[in-house]
């Protein structure tokens, strides 16, 4: 591709090397035939005397021809290893492309596409005087064509993952980059394993940046960092506070960090996790050469532009493949440019919406285009898929046979993964992603709508409108802040608003001005029309309060459409006074600011939970993407190092516990409700801790070579050296999010108060750690048992009632409850707990979690659960929520309850 010349001379040389060892032969061959038919004298012979001079001469001027090419041969190798680097980059990339679909199976590339776009790098890269500098600008240029091709068919959140992965590789082979590579370091950044030590003495740290940095501390750079983090604790509190604490300096000598950026980001990781996205950002920016460019790629660059840098590299063999999201329209931009370029819908530009019957009118209209050159778009072809192995026969057909130049094949389809490989790979792919966030949501909401239908609107039905519009956006991107946003995913869409306003439109057409049906609206829009998606109980009151917080009289003048945002300063948003289609557009682009989880009636805090689940599934797919099973370079232990010492250390612990459950239940004069709790408890502590054993021994038998390591044997051994739970315990264990570092803490929590029960078995604990149970809702329900045998009440009608106390530890409890029983081991999510006022109150800044006091439970009836001023919490088993609740406690409160259930306010038992 770069010197044809010298490739041409290297095929000349090695041609004329062939011929010459032929004339050799031949001139032997001749030889000897002579001298087996020489007369005795063969100095006679003249014609012999002259033959053997002529074949010297001919053999002597051959050698020296074979030396003059051998040394024309090195130039061209010199030469050819001149431009190694660029074919090296060019390998490290491929082999890179090629993982991209363990992210998603959509991402699927064929070695025939990088060359194709590898030629094209050499053709674009900037000439150069000196040979050094043509190859790093064939490098460069290389590695720009391949990221911008490749990034276009990525969806935004596998960008950054897919930028740092080609960063870190270069890192590794030395190409950039000012610090030397430590394998270790880079272990430590995408696994952040954590580390039991002693209790967080810093009121202000997250316990999981805590145990987080005990673990750095094994790396020998950080040694003395967990220290001086406790030593001084008020300078590093106020770097923690920062609103981007990767920019600021670290206190005491760790300022030199800013030196050493991949050192700093590894602070970073374990003390503020919802900033990696961030501090990686900005590191790849600094670090790769250009990093600009390569940050924002085709940010300057509409849609449009895009597609037309595509059409200009696709062929008649190359389709253009679009990968669908929600809310984009990809055809409007396609008609656009088949208009550009002399195309007529229906005759030249052939639209085809797949789904049954159509592949017969598929086919027909491919090969009409695959004659004339027209434009075939195949749409939603994901609803195919077994048609699709038919369509990649047949393009391999019209490539053989070769197609008219301007012929074109356009797919769109939702990521699937019944797409066969075999088109994906051959396609240049596209994602064109609808712009995120509340004002890009409210403003497609708003311009759904005809211009002209607004314009007609009477005023009340504009405004409600618009709060529906309102509405269909904050439902929309609640979904973003995970758990805390919704406990399941639901697929909402622009058809619900649609289905939505035209029901509104015929209650204000029946009404004729009259008044405005409230809660028939509410009904329709919460119940039937969103609501028909909603399974889940919290998940259907939220969108309730929603409507009730927006759907009222106030809404038709002007009116805060931020829920509960008066105690936030300069954070606000207010509906406008009926006006035009043109206005009510203006209005949302003046006055909606950035995206703030305020506007979701959520506390600012939302918004690093959020960021923290998008770190953590950012690093967890970077370590997918990671090569398995080998030795992880100089300076880090390999899997199986690592995964021995820990299986070592495991069997130490719990090698030798269990309960013998069949004595006890011997030992027990009668056996009560909290009995029957407890005995199921060490029965499932039992099987766990068997596997747990048996998994460690077999594995280790594979170690040794005794077994051959099986599929599940290797997946124990990844999960020890990743510091996630194996597959096998958790099925045995209770729901959790913890690293296996913190789950083993955990699990030894839970055996040593089964293990304090066993000394008292007929008495109930004076303080039930009640996450601290696999099966929590047995303990509940053991609760309104006691209570309804103690009150000969009927057990059906009880429900559990809680009471907060002032006592935030076990040693306070004098003993046990008289009418229930004491709980600990929640922490409140998305509030905080007054203990002096006993009550709920608004979360502090960066304060995730709020571990809750001491809280008596108690059994009363159903009528005299319903008192007011409670907010009824639900509690859920973790972070995850969803599947894990278990109960609803009562919690008091002075604000409206409505606040805190769009707050997402929750009680959580096992804190990751």
């Amino acid at each position: 591709l770069e010197r044809p010349d010298l490739e041409d001379k290297s095929r000349a040389l090695t041609a004329a090397a062939i011929n010459y060892q032929i004339q050799l032969v031949e001139l032997e061959d001749e030889l000897l035939e002579r001298l087996a038919n020489a007369p005795d004298d063969i100095l006679s012979d003249v014609p012999l005397i002259e033959g053997l001079e002529a074949t010297k001469k001919t053999a002597q001027e051959i050698n020296e021809a074979v030396e003059s090419g051998k040394i024309t041969q090195k130039e061209v190798e010199e030469a050819r290893e001149a431009y190694r680097p660029q074919a090296s980059e060019g390998a490290m990339l491929y082999f890179l492309l090629t993982k991209l679909c363990v992210i998603d199976h959509m991402y699927q590339y064929s070695l025939d596409s990088f060359m194709t776009f590898f030629a094209k790098s050499v053709h674009k890269a900037p000439a150069k005087d000196s040979l050094q500098e043509r190859v790093l600008s064939l490098r460069d240029s290389l590695r720009m064509s391949i990221f911008t091709w490749v990034s276009r068919g990525l969806f935004e959140r596998h960008k950054l993952i897919f930028l740092a992965q080609l960063t870190f590789n270069l890192m590794k082979r030395g190409i950039i980059g000012t610090e030397d590579w430590n394998e270790a370091q880079f272990q430590f950044l995408v696994r952040a394993p954590t580390k039991a030590t002693d209790p967080n003495p810093l009121t202000w740290l997250p316990d999981a940046a805590w145990t987080a940095t005990a673990a750095l501390a094994d790396i020998e750079e950080f040694g003395k960092f967990t220290s001086d983090l406790v030593e001084a604790a008020p300078r590093f509190r106020e770097w923690f506070n920062a609103i981007a604490p990767e920019d600021e300096k670290l206190p005491l000598d760790w300022a030199g960090l800013d030196r050493q950026p991949f050192q700093k980001m590894l602070v970073v990781r374990c003390l503020r996790p919802d900033r990696m996205n961030s501090a990686l950002t900005s590191f790849i920016r600094n670090t790769l050469p250009d990093g600009d460019s390569y940050i924002e790629c085709d940010s300057t660059l509409n849609s449009l532009e895009i597609l037309d840098s595509c059409l200009a590299d696709s062929t008649p063999k190359t389709p253009i493949y679009f990968i669908l999201s929600p809310g984009a329209n990809v055809v409007a931009d396609l008609d656009k440019k088949a208009a550009e370029n002399g195309l007529q819908k229906g005759v030249s530009y052939h639209n085809v919406s797949m789904g049954q019957g159509q592949d017969v009118v598929a086919m027909s209209c491919l090969e009409t285009a695959h004659r004339n050159g027209h434009w075939v778009i195949l749409n939603n072809v994901h609803l195919m898929p077994k048609w699709l192995i038919e369509l990649e026969k047949k393009l391999d057909e019209y490539g053989a046979e070769g197609s008219h130049e301007k012929f074109r094949v356009f797919l769109t389809s939702d990521p699937s993964n019944l797409i066969p490989i075999g088109i994906l790979n051959r396609c240049i792919k596209l994602t064109n992603e609808p712009p995120a966030g509340l004002k890009a949501n409210l403003k497609r909401a708003w311009c759904f709508f005809p211009k002209d239908y607004i314009e007609e609107a009477d005023s009340k039905t504009k405004s409600i409108l618009f709060g529906l519009c309102h509405f269909h956006s904050i439902i929309m991107e609640r979904k973003q802040f995970g758990p805390m946003g919704y406990n399941m995913k639901y697929p909402f869409s622009i058809g619900d608003l649609r289905d939505s306003a035209t029901c509104l439109q015929n209650y204000m057409d029946n009404i004729g001005g009259g008044k405005i049906p409230w809660q028939d609206l509410k009904y329709i829009f919460g119940e039937i029309m969103y609501g028909g998606h909603i399974v889940n109980d919290f998940d259907r009151l939220l969108a309730t309060e929603y409507l009730n917080f927006f759907m009222k009289d106030e809404l038709l003048d002007e009116t805060e459409m931020y829920p509960f945002a008066e105690d936030e300063k300069g954070v606000s948003f207010m509906s406008p006074a009926p006006t035009s289609f043109e206005k009510y557009i203006e209005h949302i682009d003046k006055n909606m600011a950035g995206d703030t989880p305020i506007a979701f009636g959520l506390h600012p805090n939302a918004e690093i939970d959020f960021r923290t689940q998008q770190s953590n599934t950012m690093f967890n797919t970077l370590i997918e993407l990671q090569p398995k099973g080998s030795s992880s370079g100089e300076g880090a232990a390999s899997p199986q190092q690592v995964a021995e010492a820990t299986a070592n250390e495991l069997l130490d612990k719990f090698g030798e516990k269990s309960f013998d459950v069949e004595d006890l239940i011997r030992s027990l004069d009668e056996m009560g409700p909290y009995q029957n709790v407890f005995i199921q408890e060490m029965d499932i502590m039992n099987v766990l801790l068997v596997e747990i054993r048996r998994s460690i021994k077999e594995l280790q038998l594979g170690f040794a070579g005794e077994l051959t390591m099986s599929e599940a044997m290797e997946d124990l051994m990844m999960a020890l050296y990743l510091d996630r739970v194996p597959t096998s315990w958790a099925k045995r264990a209770w729901p959790s999010m913890k690293a296996l570092g913190s789950w083993v803490k955990n699990f030894s929590d839970r055996i040593f108060q089964l293990e304090e029960w066993m000394n008292n078995p007929s008495e109930i604990p004076k303080v039930t750690w009640l996450s601290g149970l696999v099966n929590p809702t047995s303990f509940l329900t053991a609760i309104c048992q006691v209570t309804a045998q103690k009150n000969q009440w009927e057990l059906d009608k009880l429900v559990t009632f809680t009471r907060v106390t002032k006592m935030m530890t076990v040693d306070e409890v004098d003993g046990p409850s008289r009418d229930g029983a004491y709980i600990i081991g929640l922490s409140l999510q998305g509030a905080s707990w007054d203990v002096n006022g006993a009550q709920i109150e608004k979360s502090k800044p960066k304060e995730m979690f709020c571990p809750m006091p001491v809280i008596n439970v108690k059994a009363v009836t159903k009528e005299k659960a319903n008192v007011g001023g409670i907010y009824h919490c639900p509690t859920y088993m973790t972070e995850q929520r969803g599947p894990t609740w278990y109960f609803n406690a009562q919690l008091k409160t002075t604000s409206p309850p409505a606040r805190w259930t769009l707050a997402g306010v929750a009680l959580i038992g096992d804190v990751a």
